[in-house]
């Protein structure tokens, strides 16, 4: 059962790394394999977690929601007629990307577990 176990863990590990999105590749280097827990004779625990920082927004998206600048400073990026400078700005949010939860799925269906 263990053995089943390490394989699922590394094949779903294997396949997020796969379809994690990438920009810098940062998020897709900190996918990692959880320790095995075993909690009895007939129950091992394990998982693939990505440790970055903004893993779960990537993963989970985000709410629409207010950027604002710090200590009083402003927001500044390119505008039509030279760089635009506020002191917030309206993000809309970002849509969900489940890199983990389709590896997880694509794995389980391939071995006829789902």
């Amino acid at each position: 059962m263990a053995q089943r176990a390490a394989s699922l863990t590394r094949r779903i590990s294997a396949q997020a790394k796969m379809n994690v999105p990438v920009r810098t590749g940062f998020l897709g280097r900190s996918i990692q394999e959880d320790p095995m827990v075993f909690s009895g004779p007939f129950r091992v625990t394990t998982g693939v977690t990505a440790t970055a920082d903004y893993a779960g927004a990537v993963h989970d998206g985000t709410r629409p929601h207010v950027i604002r600048a710090r200590n009083g400073q402003y927001l500044k990026f390119p505008g039509r007629n030279g760089p635009v400078f506020v002191r917030s700005v309206n993000h809309p949010g970002t849509r969900p990307r489940p890199f983990l939860r389709n590896a997880a799925e694509q794995v389980l269906r391939a071995d006829g577990l789902v």
